[in-house]
């Protein structure tokens, strides 16, 4: 994924590439198109506070964030946060609500090949699980509720051992997705900072979010998790 320009030392990546060009716009002053290569759009700009922030999509699934991260780190990414979506294991989690991720359980192949590898792994009931960088989870904290989610190869509807692999697990996630674990596994096994909050958009007793909800939630989160972004370089003034 040859970059238009060079993409800036922190990154918010999302799945979907129209997602990126909204918070890119809501987050940067004129940001401009750093990478264009399969349809997954990145943009990299400046925030009003001075901070440089490139937004990557990375699309489905955990192979296709692993390729994206990978690029972006050999180009000089240290800091990734996803921002993604989730769905619902417990009735708790409504729609709308933000999971701050503490373990992801790597349910996928990719997540649990890289998790094998990546330093500080540890083994929940067979698959492996892996932590986000500690310190950008702690800088996080307060955006979303800490909790333990899994990721999987298929989406819920399409998986036929969902339901076991759910029950048969010690500490049960209250939300699956398609790429967290592999997405914090490779940001550790490339030695970066990685964390990752995630949007529950449904669950089996509740409808699920509109698009429009959801793009009204990402773009909500996006400035909370630019500001921590800006307190943490030295080289950006911010206030408060």
């Amino acid at each position: 994924m040859t970059p238009l320009e060079p993409p800036a030392a922190d990154a918010i990546v999302v799945g979907d590439s129209r997602r990126a060009f909204a918070l890119a716009q809501s987050l940067t002053v004129q940001p401009r198109r750093s990478h264009q290569a399969r349809g997954l759009w990145g943009y990299t700009g400046t925030s009003r506070a001075g901070l440089d922030l490139t937004v990557q999509s990375t699309g489905i699934g955990g192979p296709s964030a692993v390729a994206v991260i990978g690029d972006l780190v050999a180009a000089g990414v240290s800091t990734v946060v996803r921002l993604g979506t989730c769905v619902s294991l417990s009735k708790e989690l409504k729609p709308g609500e933000v999971l701050l991720v503490e373990r992801a359980i790597a349910a996928d192949g990719a997540g649990r090949a890289l998790a094998g590898q990546a330093a500080g792994p540890e083994t929940v009931s067979g698959p492996v699980a892996v932590r986000p960088d500690r310190e950008l989870f702690k800088s996080l904290i307060g955006l979303g509720r800490p909790a333990t989610v899994s990721s999987h190869d298929l989406v819920a509807r399409l998986d036929p051992g969902a339901a076991a692999f759910d029950s048969a697990t010690e500490r049960t996630p209250v939300a699956r997705d398609l790429q967290t674990a592999a997405t914090l596994a490779v940001t550790r096994r490339l030695g970066i900072r990685g964390a990752a909050l995630l949007i529950a958009i449904e669950n089996g007793w509740s409808d699920r979010l509109t698009e429009a909800e959801l793009e009204e939630r990402f773009l909500d989160l996006g400035p909370a998790v630019l500001r921590v972004l800006e307190r943490s370089d030295p080289k950006v003034q911010v206030d408060g």
